[in-house]
């Protein structure tokens, strides 16, 4: 008896685990690497950028893949730091990741290309703007606008748009991409027409109040400020401590993200800076995408999330091309790669730039909008 209740528990076991098991579907996956600041000083920008990667894989697994294989992206903290960033970097490159996005900042995008080099991994950048990212490195690659056409859009936007005739430029001589803003701001004004008030070094924060004191008597038209987020917003701060009225002040894609740093919003008269995207654009892709980005994260992208967003695209249509993610391939893919995208049009010049649309955003009354949108 006990024989038969034990063949038949073996037997209802036998019929009931087939039934209940769920079928285990195998995907075959491509896996790329991410390199992002994650912590420290630039985590803001890091994150951001994360998030966008992280929309751009759930569209496109959500939607098939590519060429029925998901996408898997391994990201990894550089911490902004230009040592670290090639530990990373190495990391990456024993997991077996086909291409790398990263990072954010200019100069550990620059270490990052240099390291790469030699395994001609094709790289692509969100948010640096150095043309030295790109300059004879022929697997790396940017989705956003150079330094020095961003530099000439402010020349032009301050001459033809605002009336300038005159600007006064402060450089933090510590940055060489700055230092490279800030000269071909001044070639381009000059050339338009315009006057170089003066030249102003500036190393830190505390140093605003004094230069500025020094031009409140004749004040120039327009001060441009090529630096960081933080520093823009202090200068702001500064110009509307002390009374600084009259100038309009201008800025660069690195300063998107300022807006928190900001002690009042009537600081904000007259202050502009460029950005490759904005969320107010009225395109039906980036209507899309900034609500899809809101629903995810319950805020608002900035450029950072944009193009990081894009790069995952860029990469996607270059393996879809072919099929193949082998390096030499795909850097061929990518070269011939051409993409309408939230941040404009996609196609890569000789140094694998875009030359993608260059937006300027007013802040007035603490409200980010769109001001002009240019393309020269």
């Amino acid at each position: 008896m006990k024989r038969l209740i034990f063949l038949f528990f073996a037997l209802l076991l036998i019929i009931i685990i087939p039934g209940c098991s769920s079928k285990t579907e195998q995907y075959e996956y491509i896996t790329i690497g991410a390199l992002l600041p994650l912590t420290g000083d630039g985590a803001d920008e890091g994150l951001r950028a994360f998030n966008g990667l992280q929309l751009a894989k759930r569209e496109i697994n959500k939607n098939g893949g590519i060429r029925g294989k998901l996408l898997d992206i391994i990201v990894l903290n550089d911490r902004g730091d230009e040592d670290y960033i090639v530990q990373q970097y190495n990391r990456l490159m024993e997991m077996g990741v086909v291409a790398i996005i990263g990072s954010s900042y200019s100069s550990v995008t620059l270490a990052l290309a240099k390291a790469s080099v030699k395994d001609g991994i094709p790289v692509i950048s969100p948010t640096a703007t150095n043309p030295d990212v790109t300059l004879g490195h022929r697997n790396v690659f940017r989705a956003i606008f150079i330094n020095d056409y961003q530099a000439e859009v402010l020349a032009y936007f301050a001459f033809n748009s605002l009336n300038a005739r005159t600007a006064l430029v402060l450089v933090n001589d510590d940055f060489a991409g700055n230092k490279r803003v800030a000269e071909v701001f001044i070639e381009c004004f000059e050339k338009y027409g315009g006057e170089i008030t003066a030249i102003e070094p500036v190393s830190s924060a505390d140093e605003h109040a004094g230069i500025l004191a020094k031009y409140s008597a004749n004040k120039p038209d327009v001060i441009f400020y090529p630096d960081d987020y933080i520093p823009a917003a202090m200068l702001v701060n500064t110009a509307y401590e002390i009374g600084f009225a009259g100038a309009y002040i201008l800025g660069t894609d690195a300063w998107d993200g300022f807006l928190p740093y900001i002690s009042a919003t009537d600081a904000l008269k007259n202050v502009y800076y460029t950005s490759t995207f904005s969320f107010d654009d009225d395109d039906p892709e980036v209507v899309r995408f900034v609500r899809d980005y809101f629903n995810l994260y319950s805020q608002m992208p900035l450029s950072g999330s944009a193009t990081a967003y894009t790069c995952v695209y860029i990469l996607a249509e270059a393996i879809n091309m072919t099929g193949y993610t082998t390096k030499d391939v795909l850097i061929y893919s990518l070269k011939a790669t051409e993409l309408n995208t939230i941040t404009g049009r996609i196609k890569f010049d000789n140094n694998n730039n875009p030359r993608t649309n260059v937006y300027i955003i007013k802040t007035e009354g603490g409200i980010i909008a769109t001001y002009e949108k240019l393309s020269l």
